[in-house]
């Protein structure tokens, strides 16, 4: 059975696409998910994914991964609503914080291209795209003309061993880095977002990111928005262990890998956890 044939999907249209943030994403005034539900739960990041571990995860009648909700009218529901905001400069939006913009079935649907048309009209304060399929080096073009957006793709290790033990149908790590560069070449600000860490060659991880990304976050599976208490509801534990890859929980690893990216890439280009992410969502005041 394909991936595809495991996956129900559903089309609905949906009231509103703005979600107003707070907790982990504090910085942000809004999130923007363009599906319900996400396919590379199925045998891949869903083995650690905290969003399993939420409501939408875990009241849904199928497990996450499974299921998926696209939501058909989304470019029309995102204009009315910035239609009628009085200041766009003040909307700084995270896309995507409960499903990956560009899963498979954005191949076709494009619901996340239609919406980033709708940018090209509505030029909000920020917009940060966060993925980890090289599907978005189909969009360049458009989000090239957004100059307040940014493209931040998940990229956890530099060894597409571990990526594929954990992983299995997730990108290659190669093809994420591609896209990254793909992306800057473009002129698009690229954050790489090594959410969370897994096991890699710190060197060699540090100078693919250096040479692929303007700016980087380093988490880890404590990040997951309950302290770790997400991921240990999750197979990653057990994995972990089968795998040989020790405690789950320990972080000297990445601690040190964000020591490493702060030495090669300066300090200020180098993010930590809830904080690292929300950096850049916050509002720059003259003088401070």
């Amino acid at each position: 059975m394909t991936p595809s044939a495991r996956i129900k999907v559903e089309e609905t249209p949906a009231r509103r696409l703005l979600t107003p943030t707070g907790g982990y994403l504090s910085a942000f005034s809004h999130t923007l998910n363009p599906y319900a539900g996400c396919a590379f739960g199925d045998r891949g990041c869903g083995v650690y994914c905290y969003v399993a571990e939420s409501p939408i995860g875990r009241f849904a009648e199928r497990p996450w991964g499974r299921w998926l909700r696209v939501k058909t009218n989304a470019a029309e529901a995102l204009r009315r609503e910035l239609e009628r905001r009085p200041r766009l400069e003040d909307v700084r939006i995270f896309m995507s914080s409960a499903t990956d913009p560009y899963q498979p079935a954005e191949s076709r649907y494009r619901i996340t291209r239609s919406i980033l048309e709708v940018f090209r009209e509505f030029p909000v304060g920020l917009l940060l795209l966060q993925t980890r399929s090289p599907l978005v080096e189909r969009d360049l073009d458009l989000l090239a003309g957004l100059p307040f957006a940014w493209l931040s793709m998940t990229v956890e290790t530099d060894d597409d061993e571990v990526r594929r033990a954990l992983t299995p149908t997730c990108p290659s790590t190669e093809r994420r880095f591609a896209a990254m560069r793909r992306a800057r070449s473009h002129g698009i600000a690229v954050q790489a977002a090594i959410s969370p860490v897994l096991p890699h060659d710190r060197e060699r991880f540090a100078a693919l990111i250096g040479g692929a990304a303007d700016r980087v976050v380093v988490d880890t599976f404590t990040g997951d928005g309950a302290s770790g208490r997400r991921t240990a509801a999750r197979p990653l534990p057990a994995r972990f262990t089968d795998l040989g890859y020790g405690d789950w929980r320990d972080e000297r690893s990445a601690r040190a890998l964000y020591e490493e990216l702060r030495s090669r890439m300066g300090a200020g280009r180098v993010g930590w956890s809830v904080e690292g992410f929300n950096e850049l969502a916050r509002p720059v005041v003259a003088g401070v």
